[in-house]
């Protein structure tokens, strides 16, 4: 949502009841785009907007851990929405049978594709967050493996190109989950894509601004290096293809918040495994009509972007 640009003049009267929870009387409301399994809400209120989430796949105690987590970003000075108080001190409350926070909106615009000097300032922030943030605990569960039931669509799935790319894709870089004795587990994002980055501060078109990185709800302690290639997937393929100008800037962007160089094959293993949990995960929300028709956001499309990432990146690892 841009500056200036005004709420609807609606309200519903169950989260009016929320938003009383935290001091907040809204004037109105609208739904906020995006999201496959969580609902935001845009309210206007006199203290200014905030977004209401309702956290449709977390218990009440992994919601009250993800509270936790967002308080442990703000005291970070991690750029991310800020998480308010209910007025008797905790964070959470309910609505319709599933856990609710309310944050503070962030103003800002998102990009499809991020400009390269954009992708290295989240690089830098994902760095940052793994280097000084306080993992959570294990109430929440690591987002960038496959559930059961997505190992056995996998198995499953018809015979065709994109299937055999899959299933052999997933063996050749199963390696990249596996924890060694001395690699500890850091607090990740686990879906850096440009829905979820805000452009702030930004007055034309040279995005003099900063980003924030919202949508934090699939975050959890894991592997740094799952993180980053969860990223380099999210913000360095497209449609048209694999980005080695974006990923060097990603890559340099992490190295300048986090202090330390990931092994560069390891991360192409990592990127080619996030590949397939996402590609896997389109596949069925579009066989089951949750994502709408855009091709540019198939999952043969993003499997295209991964071969081409694998062919290119010695380019990206020679730098």
């Amino acid at each position: 949502m841009t500056p200036g640009h005004r709420v609807a003049e609606t309200t519903d009267p169950g989260l009016s009841a929320v938003l009383d929870a935290y001091g907040l009387t809204p004037s109105g409301e609208r739904p906020l785009p995006g999201g496959m399994e969580n609902t935001h809400v845009l309210a206007e209120t006199p203290h200014g907007p905030v977004v209401i989430t309702q956290l449709r796949k977390k218990a009440p105690a992994a919601a009250e851990e993800y509270a936790r987590f967002l308080y442990r970003l703000e005291q970070a000075d991690i750029p991310a929405p800020r998480l308010l108080r209910r007025r008797d001190g905790g964070w959470v409350t309910s609505h319709a049978g599933h856990p609710v926070i309310v944050c503070g909106h962030v103003p800002g615009r998102h990009h499809a594709v991020l400009p390269p000097h954009l992708v290295e300032d989240v690089g830098t922030i994902l760095g940052r967050t793994h280097r000084t943030v306080p993992a959570p605990d294990a109430t929440l569960a690591p987002h960038l493996r496959l559930t059961s039931l997505e190992a056995a669509l996998l198995a499953d799935l018809p015979d065709t190109p994109f299937a055999r790319w899959a299933r052999a894709t997933h063996r050749g870089v199963a390696h990249v989950t596996a924890q060694s004795g001395s690699e500890s587990l850091v607090a990740v994002h686990a879906d850096v894509f440009p829905d979820n980055v805000i452009v702030t501060g930004s007055t034309d078109s040279t995005d003099s601004g900063g980003v924030v990185l919202i949508d934090w709800e699939d975050c959890s302690a894991d592997l740094p290096v799952v993180d980053v290639g969860m990223a380099l997937i999210g913000l360095c393929c497209s449609s048209t293809g694999f980005s080695v100008r974006r990923a060097r800037r990603l890559l340099r962007g992490y190295r300048t918040g986090s202090g330390i160089v990931l092994d560069p094959a390891r991360v192409r293993d990592a990127a080619l495994h996030a590949a397939v949990l996402v590609a896997l995960r389109r596949y069925q929300w579009r066989q089951e009509g949750h994502l709408p028709a855009d091709p540019s956001r198939s999952h043969t499309v993003l499997a295209r972007g991964a071969r081409d990432l694998e062919q290119r990146w010695p380019e990206v690892s020679g730098c």
